[in-house]
Formats: C-alpha cells, sequence, structure tokens
C-alpha cells in the first residue's frame, strides 16, 4: 500500500501528462532533473517559462518525440518534450511580405527562442569592443609619429614673439638631439647631440632630407661646443667684414667636439623643473597633466681658429637651429629653438633650445580608465550599503558574497594604480581625487557590513533560542 504523504510527492514531483496521442510515453522513464518545459503563449506571441501553463494542444505545436520512445532507455528531455512550445514549433504567418516589420518581428522572435540572437550580440558586443581598443590604439600610435615628425620641422621650432628669420639668413649648419630617456623622479632629460650641414635650399619639413655627408663636405669646421654659455661681440679683433663673437667666459672647457667625425657626439643631461605653479602641471603632482620644463644654450666655435690664435672661444660659429629625433615612451617632447644668430638685433651668436616634457595621450587616457573603474566600484558598494543598511534590504545584508566583495575590493584598487605608466609617488592628484576617497569609502562599507552581519547573527541565534524555549 501507498500511504497518503507518498502519493501527494507523487503527484508533486511528477512530470506534465502527456497527451492522448501517446499513451506509450507515460509509462516510460523520465529524466527528473528536467521538470520545466518550454511553452509559448499564442496570445502574447511570447514564450512562457512556467510549470503552470495550459496543457499541450496540438493543433498549436508540432511535438516532435523520440523516434522509438518504447525502447528500454529513452529519457525524456528538450528536444522530445511536447509540452515544449517555442517560436521554432509555431507555423510561420501567412501573408507576410518579405522584409516587412512583422516578417522582420517573426524572425527576431524565431532567433530568440533558438537562443542565437543572444550569441550573435554578445559575439558582436565582443568583436566591437575588440575594434574599439585596436582603434583607440591605432590613434595613439598615429598621434606618436605625428608628435616626432614635427619635431623634424624648421618652421615650428622658432621662439614666441619672433618671426622666423628669412631664407637668405638660414646658415647650413644645424644640431641634431637624438633623444634617449627621461626619469620623471629625478627629473633629467638624456640626449646624444650631432652636427650636420645640410644643402640649399632647405626642406623646411624635414631637415635630415637635404643632410651633405661629412665626407663629401668640402669645407669641413670641427665646432668647440660650449654649453650653457652667452657669445658676445668680440672687441679684440681687426675683423671689419663681419661682427665677430668671442664665448664671453674663455675660461670655460667645452663639453665635446663635433664635425671631426661622422660618429662624433656630446652626451648631456638636462634637468627639467616646473613650468608654472598651476595646481594641474606641477611635475609628478599633477600626474597626467604635469608639464616639465628645461633649456639648453649651445655655442660652436671654430677649433681651427681656436688653435691657432690660441684664443679660447674665439670665431664663434652660427647655428641654424636644431631638431629633434626618435622618441620616448609615455613622454612627448616638444621644443623651441631661438638662434639668435640668425637676427640682427641680437647682442649675442648662440642656440637656445626651450624643452617641454608632458605625458602622452595614452597615458591620460589609462589614467582615465582606471579613475572611473575605481569611482564606479566605490558608488555600487556604497549604493549596496545604503540599501541594505538604512533601507532594510535584509537579502542583501544576509547574503555573504556583497561581504565578501567589499574586502577583496580593499585590495583590488590600490594594486590597479601600480599599473598605471610612469606614475609617481603617493600623495598626487589622482590619489587625493581618486585613491584615497576610494579606499575611506569602502572601508567604512566594509566595516559597518561586518558589524551588521554579526548583529543580525546575533538575532537569528536568539529568535531561535527563543523558539525552541517555547516548544
Amino acid at each position: 500500500s501507498i500511504s497518503g504523504a507518498t502519493l501527494k510527492n507523487a503527484e508533486t514531483e511528477s512530470p506534465k501528462p502527456w497527451p492522448a496521442t501517446l499513451p506509450h510515453v507515460a509509462t516510460t522513464s523520465y529524466d527528473k532533473t528536467y521538470d520545466y518545459p518550454y511553452a509559448y503563449d499564442p496570445t502574447t506571441h511570447k514564450r512562457v517559462d512556467s510549470d503552470a501553463f495550459n496543457p499541450y494542444d496540438p493543433a498549436l505545436s508540432h511535438a516532435r518525440p523520440h523516434p522509438r520512445p518504447h525502447q528500454p532507455g529513452y529519457m525524456m528531455n528538450r528536444d522530445n518534450d511536447p509540452n515544449r512550445w517555442s517560436y521554432d514549433t509555431v507555423d510561420r504567418p501567412e501573408g507576410v511580405r518579405m522584409f516587412s516589420p512583422a516578417w522582420f518581428k517573426y524572425h527576431w522572435a524565431v532567433q530568440s527562442s533558438r537562443k542565437r540572437l543572444g550569441r550573435l550580440l554578445y559575439i558582436a558586443c565582443g568583436l566591437i569592443l575588440l575594434a574599439g581598443w585596436l582603434t583607440v590604439t591605432m590613434l595613439f600610435g598615429r598621434n606618436l609619429e605625428t608628435n616626432e615628425a614635427s619635431n623634424s620641422r624648421f618652421s615650428a621650432h622658432v621662439e614666441n614673439g619672433l618671426l622666423p628669420p628669412p631664407p637668405d639668413r638660414i646658415g647650413t649648419l644645424f644640431l641634431v638631439g637624438q633623444l634617449n630617456s627621461f626619469d620623471p623622479f629625478s627629473r633629467n632629460l638624456n640626449l646624444d647631440w650631432t652636427a650636420i650641414q645640410v644643402s640649399q635650399p632647405i626642406d623646411t619639413s624635414d631637415i635630415l632630407k637635404t643632410q651633405i655627408d661629412i665626407d663629401r663636405r668640402e669645407d669641413t669646421v670641427p665646432l668647440a661646443m660650449f654649453r650653457d654659455v652667452l657669445a658676445v661681440p668680440d672687441l679684440e679683433t681687426n675683423i671689419t667684414d663681419y661682427q665677430p663673437y668671442r664665448v664671453q667666459n674663455p675660461h670655460v672647457k667645452p663639453v665635446g667636439f663635433l664635425g671631426l667625425t661622422q660618429f662624433d657626439q656630446i652626451n648631456t643631461n638636462i634637468g627639467m623643473g616646473q613650468r608654472s605653479t598651476n595646481f594641474w602641471s606641477q611635475p609628478e603632482f599633477g600626474y597626467p597633466f604635469d608639464v616639465f620644463q628645461g633649456k639648453i644654450t649651445w655655442v660652436a666655435a671654430n677649433n681651427d681658429t681656436i688653435t691657432a690664435t690660441g684664443r679660447p672661444g674665439t670665431d664663434v660659429q652660427a647655428i641654424s637651429g636644431a631638431i629633434l629625433t626618435d622618441s620616448l615612451l609615455n613622454m612627448k617632447v616638444r621644443y623651441q629653438v631661438n638662434p639668435t644668430c640668425l637676427y640682427d638685433d641680437a647682442a649675442g651668436c648662440d642656440l637656445v633650445i626651450q624643452l617641454w616634457v608632458t605625458r602622452t595621450g595614452l597615458v591620460k587616457f589609462c589614467v582615465f580608465v582606471v579613475f572611473g573603474i575605481n569611482w564606479f566600484v566605490t558608488i555600487a558598494l556604497f549604493s549596496l550599503t545604503g540599501e541594505s543598511l538604512l533601507l532594510n534590504r535584509h537579502n542583501i545584508l544576509e547574503s555573504t558574497d556583497i561581504f565578501a566583495v567589499c574586502f577583496s575590493a580593499l585590495f583590488a584598487l590600490p594594486s590597479v594604480r601600480s599599473l598605471l605608466p610612469g606614475v609617481p609617488g603617493y600623495g598626487c592628484a589622482l590619489d587625493l581625487l581618486g585613491i584615497l576617497p576610494n579606499m575611506i569609502i569602502i572601508t567604512l562599507c566594509t566595516v559597518f557590513f561586518a558589524i551588521s552581519r554579526l548583529r543580525l547573527r546575533y538575532r537569528h541565534r536568539a529568535a531561535a533560542a527563543a523558539a525552541a524555549k517555547d516548544q
């Protein structure tokens, strides 16, 4: 005999009855894990995932039973359940014109019921995100090439407030500085300088196109290079055809010699300071908008004349300008030059080079992404804390997942900061506006969640003890 409780459980756990057209299926075995049939509601034209739906109607659905359901081992599943109704088992609407709104609506419903549309959507979203990221990367690379090409143009490298010198005054001697490295902590910019001679007419868009090889020069002049000195008119000579210049402090020794061979170069470290006292442009503190500024002055003297006359720093040569080559990782170098020898009203004959170092657009983009993600996570956790503690959302409070998320965020968010390129030490504006308030808010949320969980556990124990005492 079967008790009433057993019959009740059997009625509750048993699947829906099979239609009368398939009586032999009701006596076969079935998969008890499959008890959630899919159905189609013809009145609302929507898929209904509910066991309480209307029973099977062969007029609206075409069942696909197992070809041999009477054989042993037959199991009911999603493919042979007659109660599984969906758009793929409903007749196609008649009289629908192709590519009409009704046609698109029908096929949208069909693809949704087969879960193909969702798969295509998330694959398309992934491809769009990948294409967007590649596009952003290519744009940053293109920007790097543009900045490097602009450093080879002469017309853009004239001091503010001065017009470019006339073409007939531009000489053929230029300096080329190759960027090696920049240390934002010690604020030193390292460059290697060489001297080149170009032919007329000069291509101002790219000086290196008209460079003359040193082995083919007929009037090669070895240059003694003096750094951070001034050249003043030399009044101790009898030259009257032109105004000669000499190094102001003749006791200063040259830092190197250029023009003797094609391998001559001078390595320099230029100290970079702050450009202004603005909050956002201060070095390191205003990361990633900080601006470093430095200056170097060159004076080139004829070494043969110095050797022949015994007068150090005499016979200063005019340098028409300078260009920069190469690029630095995550850093953008800009500069302006002032070739005083090319102007009649200038008091000296030297080359003043003003340099600025800023962060590239890629660095700023990464900082914005990290800054936005940190605040997004912080606001989300803060909102969950307010909903659960102030609005008594016990379903959030009783779950341990939110407490684990808060605890994990305490260690995850600060570690993201170390991934930023060239990030300075702790204490910059990014920390004051992002990292520090994020950590304070998440720490408070974690503490409040922990205290609330302990109080909730105490209440549950007290309620259980009271219930046991009443029994």
